[in-house]
């Protein structure tokens, strides 16, 4: 056979098959959808690097500003801010001998008797620990229900709870210049610990119940001699005579002002010009003041430090941040530019809340911002947990859910 159109075998020549013709639509919502990803994935990328589009999307597409006379209120009258406390999702408020609880919409949820005149509170996790200062009352709460109350004797100058609800209690007016009563949530004595010559600054317990750290200041030498004490709370119950597991002397002059156990166990110690952490008994230097123009400085966070440094710029200006440190990690950290120099800083847990006058930031961790308050009066006083936030005035309390 010769070239030519091949033919079935009816005789018909054979036709070429079409192409089939392309799905334009389905091009084109792959090509949105991509474009769609591609965006979120550029926005995801920017709003975590870069604080300016952060701070864009807060404002205007997350809604993160917030204003006076558009919140939620208590009416105050007279009350006195040490008397106001932030705890978990309320805000509490001692009134005689009534400590009284309200909601994130403002409405009292529960009453709880007590004998208290001047509060010390003390909160973590599910745990509140209320103590009447130089008086001898103090209780453990849970929500809304005492789960034990002691009268203890001497005075209570100080306190602190853990996680799991146990509790530390420093007593002053005895015979020795200060004692340290512990006890665990049930309200069992485990240990005391003694001292006749220097007196107890601040107390800590560890989140896993094992050790109490004391911070102690000695006033009657020519310059001040402040000391840490680390002890082992199971050894401690047995009177074990190596219930000291660690002790340090920092140099002489140096004064201790408060300690805090992270999350990972380290002490965080924060003394009058440095902070430092001790960590398997080895102490390492974090922050310096005399090396920055730090004006506050605040360790009562899960894991981090946090401090306000002024910063010069080339032309001389001032720029003030928020520097957030990873207190087991230290060259972990992340910064917040500030601008104006704030009046006050404040910590709980997760949250700091900087105090700037007429405006408030509350940051995380993670150094995002939360919410932003702006008020036409300069805020009296704040008070925080993880979970909300009141602004302080003499007639009002304005509620900021976080």
């Amino acid at each position: 056979m010769g070239y030519g159109m091949s033919k079935e075998k009816n005789g018909k020549a054979k036709k070429p098959k079409n192409k089939k013709p392309r799905n334009n639509k389905k091009i084109l919502n792959i090509s949105i959808i991509s474009f769609i990803i591609v965006l979120i994935l550029v926005s995801i990328i920017l709003y975590t690097y870069n604080q300016a589009t952060r701070e864009f999307f807060d404002k205007y597409l997350f809604r993160k500003d917030v204003y006076e006379n558009n919140l939620p209120f208590i009416t105050i009258d007279g009350i006195n801010a040490e008397n106001i406390y932030a705890y978990g999702k309320n805000i509490l408020i001692l009134e005689g001998n009534t400590l009284r609880g309200y909601n994130k919409m403002g409405q009292e949820e529960y009453t709880i008797d007590v004998s208290i005149r001047t509060p010390l509170f003390a909160s973590s996790g599910n745990y509140l620990c209320l103590a009447d200062k130089n008086g001898k009352r103090i209780y453990l709460i849970s929500g809304k229900n005492i789960i034990w109350q002691k009268e203890l004797e001497g005075e209570i100058s100080n306190i602190c709870i853990n996680r799991n609800g146990y509790i530390a209690v420093s007593i002053s007016d005895t015979s020795y210049k200060t004692i340290i009563e512990t006890y665990d949530v049930n309200g069992i004595k485990l240990f005391r610990s003694y001292s006749s010559t220097a007196n107890a600054i601040d107390i800590d317990i560890s989140q896993d119940n094992k050790y109490l750290a004391i911070a102690e200041a000695n006033f009657s030498g020519i310059a001040i001699q402040s000391s840490i004490k680390i002890i082992s709370i199971e050894e401690a119950k047995k009177d074990g005579p190596k219930s000291i597991v660690h002790t340090h002397k920092a140099p002489l002059g140096d004064l201790i002002i408060n300690i805090e156990y992270n999350n990972r166990g380290n002490l965080v110690c924060m003394y009058d010009s440095y902070i430092d952490y001790i960590k398997n008994s080895v102490r390492e230097e974090i922050v310096n003041f005399s090396s920055e123009d730090i004006l506050f400085a605040d360790i009562q966070l899960n894991s981090c430090i946090a401090k306000v440094v002024k910063n010069y710029t080339e032309t001389g200006e001032n720029e003030t941040e928020l520097h957030i440190i990873n207190s087991s990690a230290i060259e972990n950290r992340k910064v917040y530019i500030l601008g104006n120099t704030p009046q006050r800083i404040y910590a709980y847990d997760n949250i700091i809340a900087i105090n700037l006058g007429t405006e408030i930031l509350f940051i995380n961790n993670n150094g995002w911002l939360k919410k932003r308050y702006n008020s036409s009066q300069e805020v009296k006083d704040i008070v925080i947990s993880n979970d909300l936030a009141g602004i302080i005035y003499k007639n009002k309390i304005e509620i900021i859910s976080l």
